[in-house]
């Protein structure tokens, strides 16, 4: 049995590489495409990527968390479990008849970059997939180097590309895409050839089980609630607003800076999904990693919040500095819905770890509908500026009554300074910015 000092250790070599990397590519390759393109078509890049990833949940329908939380048990069978490859390889053929369905519906939208998109979803969905694997029997020193595999490979050919070494002119959507695909394809082949040489994973014939369906659709659910309230965005900024594309840009720019804060949350919570799984009877385990895991994001979401408040103009204008201004304005109110967000990533995981989906999915469900309500009917008069408000307002809205939820359901002392840190700078931020 993994122990909490190795399990700690391991979190912290994760994060660490990943603060390494992948910030690199937000903030730097991803933000560079931006202004080489401009804030219009890359909202409309944002928006077929919002579509793709929203019908995304297809492409999973819960089998990793499923995975995870089966294969952390030694008693699981690994024939059991290599069935769940044959699902997913069904559900892959869904997915890209679903995303044929929305080419034809929006025909707005330009058909070969969905399809790089799907193709590209598709791609990391598997590799998160058999990533699951790696983590679940875990193996987390080797999960620490395939978290960043992918981006490792990109950016230093997005340098090359874009600096014109490669290719002479500026780089287009196109390409764009056709580079993650190509490094997602090596690192994917990379990890398969790492399973089969460690025997952590063998394909068996084929068997669909109905069970392991209907194990997994409550993660479905779930996936899709969560990915609708928080990639639909760029839809809702092109349909309801006048300035459409352009809005959704602008949003777009603001939110993946958002994107590269909320990375240590991601990463605390995979690794805290098959450690609850696994220590589930130890409550005073289970109450130690919760605790450490909420007080450390919630520090770090603040840390950011109080840098992002302070010179909100200064990093729009170092980031984006033709159009620094209307960035800098969003900043404060989608850096706030971080401290939302980190509360969802460790009460959302306890949730899932203890197998109580069906309060998730209603709390994430009213959540959605919160989202939605105030995306209609601040989106026509404030552009981004209500999407991000009401980004803010649904995820401190789903943190705060998970929190509540958790704690009342496992007997835990509830948490009173972290609702009264919470509440609070969200106050502030909404009045005073």
């Amino acid at each position: 049995m993994i122990t909490a000092r190795l399990y700690n250790r391991s979190l912290i070599r994760l994060i660490l590489a990943n603060l390494l990397i992948k910030p690199v590519w937000i903030l730097g390759i991803d933000r560079w495409v931006q202004n080489e393109v401009g804030l219009l078509v890359y909202g409309r890049y944002y928006t077929v990527w919002g579509l793709a990833l929203t019908a995304g949940f297809l492409l999973d329908l819960g089998l990793t968390t499923l995975l995870q939380r089966e294969a952390a048990d030694p008693a699981t069978s690994s024939r059991k479990l290599a069935g769940l490859f044959w699902i997913k390889a069904l559900l892959l053929l869904v997915y890209f008849a679903v995303i044929a369905g929305i080419s034809r519906l929006y025909p707005a939208l330009p058909a070969h970059w969905l399809f790089g998109v799907a193709i590209l979803q598709a791609l990391n969905s598997t590799y998160v997939f058999f990533r699951a694997w790696v983590s679940a029997a875990q193996d987390f020193s080797a999960d620490v180097w395939f978290s960043v595999l992918d981006k490792f490979l990109l950016i230093p050919l997005s340098i090359l590309w874009l600096s014109g070494v490669l290719f002479p002119g500026s780089i287009g959507i196109p390409a764009f895409i056709l580079l993650q695909i190509a490094t997602l394809v090596f690192s994917l082949g990379a990890l398969i050839y790492y399973l089969l040489r460690r025997k952590l994973f063998r394909v068996e014939r084929f068997t669909v089980l109905p069970s392991h369906l209907r194990m997994a659709l409550p993660y479905a659910l779930i996936v899709l609630l969560m990915s609708a309230q928080i990639r639909l965005d760029g839809f809702f900024l092109t349909r309801w607003s006048s300035l459409g594309g352009w809005e959704a840009g602008r949003y777009a720019a603001a939110i993946r800076l958002v994107d590269a804060a909320n990375i240590v949350g991601y990463l605390v919570a995979s690794f805290l999904l098959p450690y609850l799984s696994r220590h589930i009877n130890d409550l005073t385990t289970i109450r130690s990693a919760i605790d450490n895991a909420r007080n450390g994001l919630l520090i770090f979401a603040l840390t950011a919040l109080v840098g992002v408040v302070a010179l909100p103009s200064s990093i729009a204008s170092y980031l984006y500095p033709e159009r620094s201004a209307e960035i800098a304005a969003l900043l404060p109110t989608l850096f706030c819905s971080v401290l939302g967000y980190s509360l969802i990533h460790v009460y959302g995981t306890v949730l899932t770890a203890r197998g109580e989906l069906r309060l998730f999915q209603l709390i994430i469900a009213w959540a959605l509908l919160v989202h939605i309500l105030c995306s209609y009917l601040w989106i026509p008069e404030m552009g981004a500026m209500g999407s991000a408000r009401s980004t803010l307002l649904s995820q401190v809205l789903t943190g705060l009554a998970l929190m509540f939820a958790v704690h009342r359901r496992t007997g835990q002392p509830q948490p009173y300074s972290s609702y009264l840190v919470v509440i609070f700078t969200t106050s502030l931020i909404w009045f005073l910015l």
